[in-house]
């Protein structure tokens, strides 16, 4: 699902929050949720309609571009690097590609632009709403089809299908059934098509550490398990944090060769605010750093120390 891209759904500020101040916290014991199938095949809760991920972008949707593009960070930092990972694997064109959990369309809008036929999927209808006024208004509705689909059964997308997968935001973070996800990404994607997905990173503990909550931290790092934190209650959402080993086995088990681990951001996180403003204020500190980021992202001494983590497969069945 969306929370910006896609989620792009989900991005942690460099100050541990997001741009609309909600914060993270521990869920713990957090279990998958049970879902039937309406007629249309989109799956639905048994005993709620509506999954709090989603609501809570229902309910962000309309705002919800404007606040990540508010932040310096995100748009200078964050999707500087993720953009430097897409565009490695972009497939020549005519090529089909999937933007899965893809929230309000910001990659389908790009990648449409550039020529390719795209169909965005997200389980919230909201951001769909967003992305299809987006789509329509620079004229690519006759490169993109737009279908409400949850992430873990995507029942109205056929196998080996698309060209390059997507999966930008953490929509397999939020979705309560990462590995259901994963497989339903490779299944969609054809033999010798790459599959990219992000989502959050264990490195969060971090922040817990910071303010000295060590049970907290120690829950995150034995279980990867947080929340989206929201003051309605009724928003607040279970989060699955990875590890480098646990995202990339994922892929293998599923038929997804791993060619390429990176972590978004490596320095900048570290950065005291001070810094971090400093950078943000000087498009030429920012320039540098950004390359430095995009140079070392996918060093294996850097890589599991980025608040996000981007995994890319190629599909080998």
């Amino acid at each position: 699902m969306a929370k910006l891209g896609s989620r792009l759904n989900g991005i942690q500020e460099a100050e541990g929050s997001s741009p609309s101040g909600s914060t993270r916290t521990i869920e713990k014991g957090a279990g998958e949720t049970p879902f039937v199938h309406d007629e249309g095949g989109l799956p639905y809760q048994e005993e709620m309609m509506q999954t709090r991920s989603e609501a809570y972008h229902d309910h962000e949707a309309p705002a919800y571009d404007a606040k990540y593009d508010a932040s310096p960070f995100f748009k200078q930092v964050y999707e500087v690097v993720t953009w430097d990972n897409i565009r490695r694997f972009l497939p020549p064109l005519p090529a089909r590609i999937l933007d899965a959990g893809g929230g309000t369309g910001r990659w389908t809008v790009k990648l449409a632009a550039q020529g390719y036929d795209l169909t965005l999927t997200d389980i919230s209808q909201g951001m769909l709403d967003v992305a299809r006024t987006k789509v329509e208004a620079q004229g690519l509705a006759g490169r993109v089809t737009i279908l409400r689909q949850d992430i873990r059964r995507m029942n109205d997308l056929a196998a080996e299908s698309f060209d390059l997968v997507l999966a930008e935001g953490d929509p397999v973070s939020y979705c309560e059934d990462p590995g259901a996800a994963i497989r339903e990404l490779a299944r969609v994607a054809r033999s010798g098509a790459h599959v990219i997905v992000s989502v959050d990173s264990r490195s969060m503990a971090v922040a817990f550490i910071s303010q000295l909550d060590l049970d907290g931290a120690e829950e995150l790092l034995r279980t990867g398990q947080m929340r989206w934190r929201d003051e309605n209650e009724a928003f607040t959402y279970p989060i699955h944090a990875f590890t480098v080993p646990e995202l990339s086995n994922l892929f293998e088990s599923n038929g997804l060769r791993v060619v390429r681990v990176l972590g978004k951001s490596v320095f900048f996180g570290c950065l005291p605010p001070e810094v971090r403003n400093t950078i943000l204020n000087d498009q030429e500190l920012t320039r540098r750093v950004v390359e430095l980021e995009c140079r070392y992202a996918d060093d294996p001494g850097w890589a599991g120390s980025g608040g996000h983590l981007e995994v890319t497969g190629v599909k080998t069945w």
